[in-house]
C-alpha cells in the first residue's frame, strides 16, 4: 500500500480529502496531515511517503519552496498540486522542479481519485522497471563471471586456442589482452580413511574446500580479479589477473596462496599443496602459466606437505630440471592437434622422440605424464568428430600407456597411435562420409534457402558436431558455409529479377533476407551491381 501526506492550510480541505476520497480502494494510506510547508518537511524527513499532495499558497513556507526542497533530498516522491489559484507562473515553477499532476480547486472527487489511480500505475511500473534493471544487473553479472570461467577452462586445458579469442569477446567480458596472469594449482590428498566407496564424503569435503576458497577469493578481489576452475578429482586451478601496470602481483597472489592454505587447514584438517606458475602476459600466458603450475606440483611430490611451491623457488633448488619438460613441443602438439594437422603432428613427435627422449633420458613415469597430457586433447578432438564408437576410452588409452614397460616402447606406441589418429583424421576430411555430409548440407540449403537457416541447425538435423562440419564444409568445398549459402541465393534471386516482377524488398524476403538492406549489400558484393540496376538490365 501506498503512503501520502496531504498539506494544506485550510483544515476543511484537509477533512474533505480525508473524508471523501476511497483511500483503500486506490491502496493508498494517508500517512500524515500538515499545515504549512515547514511542518511538512520535518515530518517527510522523519518518514519519507510515497506522495505528497500540497497547497500552494501556505504561511511560513510555501508550496513552491517545498516542492523545490522535495525534489533535492526526496527526488523519488511524486507530487501533486492542489490549488485554487489558476497561475500559469506558479505551473511553470512546479514543472521545473518534476511535477507532473495537478488539480484546481475545487477539485470533484473523481478527478482527485484519477490521478492517484495514475500516480500508483506510474509508481507500480517504476518499481517493476527497478527490480528488473536489479535483476538483469545480477543475472548479467552471473553470466559473464560464468562465461569468462568457462573461457579460462578451456584455455587452461588447452581445448581452445588464446589466438581465436577476439578482441571483441575479450571486451564483452570485460578483459583485455594487455593483462598479467599467474596460474596456481592446488592439490587436495584424499584422506587415507575415504575409500573409493566413500565418494560421497569426498566429494562434500571438496565441496567445502570450495567454499572456502570463494569466500577467501572475495576478501581479495579488491586486488586482482580471481577465478576458481574445477580441473580435476582432487585439484582446482586459481587464475589470478590484474592489469599491466600493477605492482606486487606475484606478492598478492602468494598472500592470497597463504591464506587459503590455512583457511582449508584450520577449517576441514585437509592436507594438500599449491604449486604456483611464473607470472606471464595476456591470455596466451594462461595455458605456459598453467603447465608451470602444474611443473611445480610434480617437482614438489616428495617435499613437505601442506605448503606452497613456487616455480622460480624450485628451479633455484634444482628440484625441477631445466630441460626436462618439453613446453614447446607440447604446446605446439596441442596447436596441431586442434588444427588436424595429421603431417605436422608426427614431425613433432618425431623430435620428441629424437631429440628430448634421447638426450634428456627422463624416468617412465614423466614419460606417462605427458603421453596422458597428449592423449587427453586426441581424445576430446576424437569426441568432437563423433568417432567414439569405433575408438577405445580414454581410461583404456591410459591404462595401455601404463603397460609399456619403458620409454622406449611407450614412444613406439605413442607413434603407432598417433599415426592412426592422423590416417583416421585424413579420412574424415576426405573420405566419402565427408562428400556425403556435404551433399547432405547443399539439399538442405536447396530445399530451404529462403527460410532463416543455420550451420548450427543443419549439424543438428544431420547429428554431428557443428564446428567439425564448418571446418569439413571449408576443407571440402574451398568455402566457408555462409559464403556458399550467400551465393546460392543471389543466384535465386538473380533467377527471380529477370522476370522484373518483384520489388527488391520482396525478392530480398524470398530467397530468405528479412533485411532488405543487408540483401543490397550481399547482392552487389557478389555480382558488382546493385539489385536494382541488374532487374533493369
Amino acid at each position: 500500500m501506498r503512503s501520502i501526506i496531504l498539506i494544506d492550510d485550510d483544515q476543511n480541505v484537509i477533512d474533505a480529502l480525508i473524508n471523501h476520497i476511497s483511500w483503500e480502494p486506490l491502496s493508498i494510506k494517508v500517512q500524515d496531515v500538515a499545515r504549512n510547508g515547514e511542518e511538512a518537511l520535518k515530518k517527510i524527513k522523519n518518514n519519507p511517503p510515497d506522495i505528497v499532495l500540497t497547497d500552494v499558497y501556505m504561511p511560513k513556507v510555501d508550496g513552491l519552496h517545498l516542492i523545490k526542497e522535495l525534489q533535492k533530498q526526496f527526488p523519488t516522491i511524486s507530487v501533486i498540486v492542489h490549488s485554487g489559484y489558476d497561475h500559469f507562473e506558479n505551473a511553470k515553477v512546479a514543472m521545473r522542479y518534476g511535477v507532473k499532476y495537478f488539480c484546481l480547486k475545487p477539485a470533484t472527487v473523481s478527478e482527485i481519485e484519477e490521478v492517484m489511480k495514475e500516480i500508483t500505475q506510474e509508481l507500480d511500473i517504476i518499481e517493476t522497471e527497478k527490480k528488473l534493471y536489479q535483476q538483469f544487473n545480477v543475472e548479467q553479472k552471473q553470466y559473464l563471471n560464468l562465461s569468462k570461467k568457462a573461457l579460462l577452462k578451456d584455455l587452461l586445458l588447452n581445448r581452445l586456442a588464446s589466438i581465436s579469442v577476439t578482441d571483441e569477446k575479450l571486451e564483452l567480458l570485460g578483459m583485455t589482452k594487455k593483462m598479467k596472469v599467474i596460474v596456481s594449482t592446488l592439490s587436495l590428498f584424499r584422506p587415507h580413511y575415504l575409500r573409493k566407496s566413500d565418494e560421497r564424503e569426498w566429494q562434500l569435503m571438496k565441496f567445502s574446500a570450495e567454499n572456502i576458497m570463494n569466500e577467501t577469493f572475495e576478501r581479495n578481489m579488491e586486488e586482482m580479479d580471481i577465478y576458481l576452475i574445477d580441473t580435476s578429482d582432487s585439484s582446482f586451478s586459481i587464475v589470478s589477473i590484474v592489469n599491466e601496470s600493477f605492482q606486487d602481483f606475484e606478492k598478492c597472489n602468494q598472500r592470497l596462496l597463504n591464506e587459503l592454505v590455512q583457511n582449508i587447514l584450520f577449517y576441514l584438517k585437509l592436507s594438500l599443496q599449491a604449486g604456483i606458475g611464473r607470472i606471464k602476459d595476456g591470455i596466451e600466458g594462461i595455458y605456459p602459466s598453467y603447465l608451470d603450475s602444474q611443473k611445480t606440483l610434480e617437482a614438489a611430490e616428495h617435499q613437505e606437505i601442506n605448503q606452497i611451491y613456487t616455480f622460480d623457488e624450485l628451479h633455484d633448488q634444482q628440484l625441477v630440471p631445466s630441460n626436462g619438460y618439453p613446453f614447446e613441443w607440447m604446446l605446439d602438439i596441442q596447436l596441431i592437434i586442434q588444427k588436424k594437422d595429421y603431417k605436422q603432428l608426427l614431425v613433432i613427435w618425431t623430435s620428441v622422440e629424437n631429440e628430448w627422449l634421447k638426450n634428456n633420458h627422463p624416468p617412465l613415469l614423466f614419460v606417462q605424464q605427458i603421453c596422458i597430457s597428449i592423449m587427453s586433447g586426441l581424445h576430446m578432438e576424437i569426441e568432437e568428430l563423433n568417432r567414439m564408437n569405433n575408438m577405445e576410452t580414454m581410461s583404456d588409452t591410459v591404462l595401455k600407456i601404463y603397460n609399456q614397460p619403458s620409454v622406449n616402447q611407450l614412444a613406439m606406441f605413442m607413434r603407432q597411435y598417433l599415426e592412426n589418429w592422423s590416417m583416421q583424421t585424413k579420412e574424415e576430411l576426405t573420405g566419402g562420409k565427408s562428400n556425403r555430409l556435404i551433399k547432405q548440407v547443399k539439399e538442405y540449403v536447396h530445399d530451404y534457402y529462403d527460410q532463416e537457416i543455420s550451420l548450427s541447425e543443419i549439424a543438428n538435423q544431420l547429428f554431428v558436431n557443428k564446428n567439425y562440419l564448418s571446418q569439413l564444409f571449408k576443407k571440402v568445398t574451398g568455402e566457408t558455409f555462409v559464403t556458399y549459402l550467400n551465393h546460392y541465393r543471389i543466384d535465386k534471386a538473380k533467377e527471380i529479377l529477370k522476370n522484373n516482377q518483384w520489388m527488391v524488398y520482396e525478392v530480398s524476403e524470398m530467397v530468405g533476407y528479412q533485411n532488405s538492406t543487408y540483401f543490397s549489400q550481399v547482392f552487389k558484393s557478389i555480382t558488382g551491381i546493385s539489385p536494382s540496376d541488374y532487374g533493369n538490365m
